[in-house]
């Protein structure tokens, strides 16, 4: 029984990661101040505190310094829009929806997803935490109906055609731009200055040895480089403009693939480069980024008719919000 206990915690966290449901849920019946009034439901100061700890929570665990402040500073400012908005859209999933179905839905996926057996077992584990099977429908509810309203009502309807999608594409070309790229081996002798003459040489029978037909550049470099790729046949890797020395740039990039370089002198010895492999510069085609950019398009969509419908439907219903708490009721143009 332990480890379901712990799938059931487990669950209960996730959900409050999400920023959505506290896992602190039981309290004692006390009479609570009311924050906001949505329709006939309420929002109460115990329920605001419950959902700030648990959203405190999530964000010292993912930020700190700076940002952490900053992440602070915003989630506050909106979690009263955010409370009233689920209040809003879950009376909006009450008109949609078959409640009881749904509940029944969302109890099934929360038991598969965390591996729970049989109502019986969820009920003892539940008990545990100081809730009903009952209530946890509802908790469960509170966090997935709104997911479904907007699903419904909103990513539903939205449809991007490929006339915009091209349009994005052809508007934004740069941001799909493949910079120039050469995977190349190399020989490093490394020299200094008493021994910068005999090195010169070594290098030149290297080059000597690595250019020679039919010759296996790794196995040159095994003999006579100084750098830690010997051991990997020479390989430096997959580089771009800007990674490499100016010299070294310019032979990665202007030696033929296949071919290897003139020994490039350098303060600390000499360098041997050889070509594997290039990609030149380009664009990648729009039939490889348009469902990227179908998908981004989309987002962005949904960012912005979710914010339209949210502003319809509190203009829809009776909201009231006490003087003392209207002071942290972000302007719903803030709120993303």
């Amino acid at each position: 029984m332990t480890g379901m206990r712990t799938q059931l915690v487990s669950g209960l966290a996730a959900l409050a990661l999400a920023g959505t449901v506290s896992t602190s849920v039981a309290r004692a019946e006390v009479v609570d101040e009311i924050v906001a009034k949505v329709n006939d439901d309420i929002v109460t100061k115990t329920d605001l505190e419950s959902e700030e700890q648990g959203m405190l929570q999530d964000l010292y665990r993912r930020y700190s310094g700076p940002t952490l402040d900053a992440e602070v500073a915003k989630a506050k400012a909106e979690l009263l829009r955010t409370l009233i908005d689920r209040k809003v859209l879950i009376q909006r999933a009450a008109h949609l929806f078959d409640m009881s179905k749904m509940q029944e839905y969302f109890l099934q996926s929360f038991m598969d997803q965390q591996n729970i057996k049989s109502e019986k077992d969820l009920e003892k584990l539940l008990a545990q935490e100081g809730m009903s099977v009952s209530e946890w429908k509802k908790k469960l509810v509170e966090v997935f109906a709104p997911q479904q309203v907007l699903r419904a009502e909103v990513a539903e309807r939205i449809a991007i055609s490929e006339k915009e999608a091209r349009a994005y594409y052809d508007a934004h070309v740069d941001r799909f731009a493949v910079p120039a790229e050469a995977t190349v081996r190399e020989i490093v002798v490394k020299a200094d200055g008493a021994n910068r003459e005999e090195k010169r040489a070594r290098a030149a029978a290297a080059r000597e040895a690595a250019a020679a037909p039919g010759a296996d550049f790794g196995t040159v470099a095994a003999e006579y480089s100084d750098a830690g790729t010997k051991s990997s046949g020479g390989l430096l890797g997959t580089v771009r403009k800007g990674d490499l020395a100016a010299a070294l740039e310019a032979a990665a990039f202007g030696v033929p693939p296949g071919e290897v370089s003139a020994v490039i002198e350098a303060d600390y010895g000499f360098h041997i480069l050889k070509v594997d492999a290039r990609t030149e510069a380009g664009v990648k085609p729009f039939d490889e980024v348009h469902e990227s950019i179908e998908t981004q398009l989309q987002n962005e969509r949904l960012a912005q008719d979710s914010k339209q419908y949210l502003k319809k439907a509190w203009s829809e219903a009776t909201i009231w919000i006490s003087p003392k708490y209207q002071s942290r009721l972000s302007p719903a143009d803030a709120v993303n």
